[in-house]
């Protein structure tokens, strides 16, 4: 007899992953508040724009995992995570910049 796949399972992964995308942006956008706190005033204002679109984008990211079917595979996880690497590693604030505009691209596609 040809075993049935359990879809309660399957649900659950997808429904973990989910949450993990989530936890992991926010961990994200809390190294980009860091890096934020440390910067000169003047660095701020250019640091801004960004870290406010990845704010919006995981919002929109966050109510639209939770709501509907989207999926989230294993290999977003990985790029989210090499996201999180860039924004750790930043040295500067054009790599910063970039790596935030990376995250908030990511987030956009499940927003």
């Amino acid at each position: 007899m040809r075993k049935m796949p359990n879809r309660r399972n399957e649900s659950n992964v997808a429904e973990s992953r989910d949450i993990q995308v989530v936890d992991e942006s926010e961990i994200a956008l809390g190294q980009l508040f860091d890096k934020f706190v440390q910067a000169s005033p003047g660095e701020q204002w250019v640091l801004q724009p960004a870290i406010e679109k990845v704010s919006a984008e995981l919002a929109g990211a966050r109510f639209r995992l939770f709501q509907s079917d989207v999926l989230v595979k294993e290999t977003d996880l990985v790029l989210l995570n090499q996201i999180r690497e860039e924004i750790d590693k930043a040295a500067d604030n054009q790599t910063l910049i970039m790596s935030a505009l990376k995250l908030a691209a990511f987030l956009g596609v499940f927003a």
